[in-house]
């Protein structure tokens, strides 16, 4: 006898599903929507009652957290799923992670949960473990069974971001992990409460795992408190509509849905193959190699896509020769890459009030094993995987913006490229305390990219997290009293330039003060200098690399004690240094994730992020949008005349004739310097054939090779013979 309905036991109602979904092709087999048919205004009500219990749940319990991550970043979510896993409603929040709930479920399924520790009223289940379900240790997932009558009919969900996983680096995402041993305190799924009420064993793993307790034992209270929340009122609306529209209606939730969607894919977009590329670096060699042997060396990260608009208004995403499972920290399994794409996926077209796991039905994912998106070393570092899977939600943005262009549909079109920076920092205090915390007011909203039709709005796409303003630092304040926020803007010129031009990106720029006895600072980033390679669209630039400043043991006390200014970006600290006003004893400049920075007092931390590509030929600009430019201070009279071929005058009004002269000799320029693609081809396939690579670029091509499609593309292209190797 099982707890499912009609007696089945989870791991059979669990597989059933999936049986009937691949015999089908509707979710529960529901060729027919009885309950949406019959009676829609009714089915509407029920719909909005579940996704309002779950948004009440979100709001109430957050007043328990102290975590910026939860109470301003969006990093927060409280989720309501059917028996077999499936979410039929969430609230707002970052909306990625309704994904990943049912991989934990069929986890639990699979290792007999039902049977050992057992499945009862009032348990409460966690993971952050990606091995079954969660994308990356530090998002924590607490869900606790609803049953009626002895029938589990569903699940409530808690989920959020934490500040510290308690890695080899301070904050919740490290880029130095070799392996799930570094990655930080990871658990696989355990129950950890009974009869709605957490063991206290469980705390004490927080407080000796991880180094910012307090706050991750608060989030784990908040957690249990809206799943406990939610359950209580779901039963409420069971008792209201009756069991079977309950249990019917949570099936039909999901299938109404993925229906919407396959339709506005069928209607907008043109069927076809469009392809993706980022690439990206990780610095290990000299650095994590010392401690660690298999990690003494450099990845260059070969990332790929195919994205397949199939008739049927289905997704194919194939991403064969993905660089290979490696003792780096960006390995990922299914689970993460379906939660954090799906953030691609939602401006797009799957932008509905009720958000559930529609999505998974209607895409379908080529991970091959032994990539670093299937690793089959089950001890694989995680930690940091979503820096690298967060490159594939600008597959569904570019490959969706082409097939809706192709179509005609401007307006659609949302091209966007990765960016974003965040670190953990920790440090100790003069009186021996020792604390931690992060920032990723810098990875949660960003400008928009150039559009065919109009320039990206500055500071205003959340396309990463719903949910944040790029603005917000206050609170990221609370948690990191030694970094001072001193300047905090959109950065002049610093956008991806075009016909119609981005957003600016923001910089921010801190000073430590008094660190006390140690602090260190550790930044992840997503650009890595290399990342914007071809992500301009249809002539337009790429987005400019995220920017990375440390300037050690400078003269800004004194100059404050004069009263002089201080800088407050990236570009004014580089620009102060060269004039002398500001003195620095050293500079470290990174266009990416850093290793632990040792930091002390009078130093100043900046960055710059949220840059994205143009759309168009700059030089196709109109001249009264560049006259805005310059008026606005968007950007200086220097870049407007070298990248736009525009010379203004005194007060920025552009010189028609003069630069109409000087976009003809761009033009010209463009011409002199440009090669044919038949002697270009000729002159790299000689560096092919002679193998003239980079050690780095070597190791890449090597490992690429192995994937029978990116070998059969690679000897095709190059004209190679059979027996090539590497």
């Amino acid at each position: 006898m099982g707890i499912c309905y009609q007696s089945k036991t989870l791991k059979e109602a669990v597989d059933e599903k999936e049986r009937v979904f691949q015999e089908t092709g509707y979710a529960y087999g529901l060729e027919k929507l009885e309950l949406v048919e019959g009676d829609p205004a009714k089915f509407m009500r029920f719909q909005m009652r579940l996704v309002a219990a779950c948004i009440n749940a979100r709001e109430t319990a957050k007043l328990i957290s102290a975590n910026p991550m939860s109470l301003v970043q969006g990093e927060l979510l409280f989720l309501l799923a059917s028996a077999e896993g499936d979410v039929t409603s969430a609230s707002y929040g970052l909306a990625g992670h309704l994904q990943s709930f049912p991989f934990m479920i069929r986890s639990i399924a699979d290792l007999g949960f039902e049977d050992d520790p057992g499945i009862n009223v009032g348990d409460i289940f966690a993971t952050n473990d990606a091995l079954y379900g969660a994308p990356h240790n530090a998002d924590n997932y607490t869900w606790v069974p609803i049953f009626y009558k002895d029938e589990l009919i569903g699940w409530t969900v808690g989920l959020n971001h934490i500040v510290d996983v308690g890695g080899l680096q301070p904050g919740g995402l490290g880029v130095i992990s070799p392996s799930v041993f570094t990655d930080g305190f990871t658990y696989p799924p355990t129950k950890v409460g009974a009869n709605f009420k957490t063991h206290k064993w469980w705390y004490l793993h927080w407080k000796r795992r991880t180094r910012t307790e307090a706050f991750n034992v608060l989030d784990d209270k908040m957690r249990v408190a809206g799943a406990v929340a939610l359950h209580d009122r779901i039963l409420e609306i069971v008792d209201e509509f009756g069991i079977d529209y309950f249990r019917k209606g949570l099936r039909e939730i999901v299938e109404r849905e993925r229906r919407v969607l396959v339709q506005r894919i069928k209607t907008q977009a043109v069927p076809g193959i469009y392809q993706y590329l980022h690439l990206n670096m990780v610095k290990y060699k000299g650095v994590v190699g010392k401690l660690f042997a298999a990690s003494n060396r450099n990845w260059l990260l070969h990332e790929p896509a195919e994205l397949q608009v199939l008739p049927d208004g289905s997704l194919f995403i194939d991403v064969e020769g993905l660089t290979s499972e490696g003792d780096f920290h960006c390995n990922a399994y299914e689970p993460a890459v379906r939660m954090l794409t799906s953030l691609g996926c939602w401006p797009m077209f799957a932008y509905t009030s009720t958000l559930n796991s529609s999505l998974k039905y209607m895409t379908k994912w080529n991970l091959p094993p032994g990539s670093m998106f299937n690793p089959q070393n089950p001890f694989a570092a995680t930690v940091m995987s979503l820096a690298e899977v967060g490159k594939y939600i600008f597959v569904f943005h570019n490959g969706l913006s082409m097939a809706y262009f192709a179509r005609g549909y401007l307006e659609e079109c949302f091209p966007q490229d990765g960016c974003g920076i965040g670190y953990g920092l920790a440090g100790v205090m003069k009186d021996g305390f020792r604390w931690a915390g992060g920032d990723m007011t810098l990875i949660t909203c960003w400008s928009e990219g150039g559009a065919p039709f109009q320039d990206g709005l500055p500071a205003s796409v959340c396309t990463p997290n719903p949910a944040p303003d790029q603005g917000e630092a206050e609170l990221a304040e609370f948690i990191q009293p030694t970094n001072l926020n001193i300047g905090r803007k959109l950065v002049r010129n610093y956008c991806g330039h075009g016909k119609f031009r981005a957003g600016l990106g923001i910089g921010m720029c801190q000073m430590i003060t008094d660190p006390g006895q140690a602090l260190v600072v550790a930044v992840f980033a997503s650009t890595n200098g290399m990342g914007r390679c071809a992500m301009g669209m249809s002539g337009g630039y790429p987005g400019v690399n995220d920017v990375i400043v440390f300037a050690h043991d400078t003269n800004l006390r004194e100059l404050l004690k004069e009263g002089q200014p201080y800088p407050t970006d990236f570009g004014e600290i580089r620009e102060w240094l060269k004039e002398g006003k500001l003195k620095a004893g050293s500079v470290e400049v990174y266009q990416g994730a850093t290793p632990n920075i040792q930091c002390k007092d009078g130093d100043l931390f900046a960055s710059a992020s949220g840059c994205r590509g143009g759309w168009g030929d700059p030089l196709e600009r109109q001249y009264s949008l560049i006259e805005d430019d310059v008026k606005y201070g968007w950007i200086t009279p220097d870049v407007a005349k070298t990248v736009y071929g525009a010379v203004t005058d005194e007060n920025g009004k552009v010189k028609v004739a003069e630069s109409d002269k000087l976009r003809q000799q761009v033009r010209n320029r463009r011409k002199e310097k440009s090669l044919d693609a038949k002697d270009w081809w000729r002159q790299e396939r000689q560096t092919v054939l002679k193998k003239e690579w980079s050690e780095d670029v070597y190791s890449m091509f090597a490992d690429c090779l192995k994937w029978k499609k990116f070998r059969h593309q690679f000897m095709g292209m190059w004209q190679l013979p059979q027996d090539y190797q590497l």
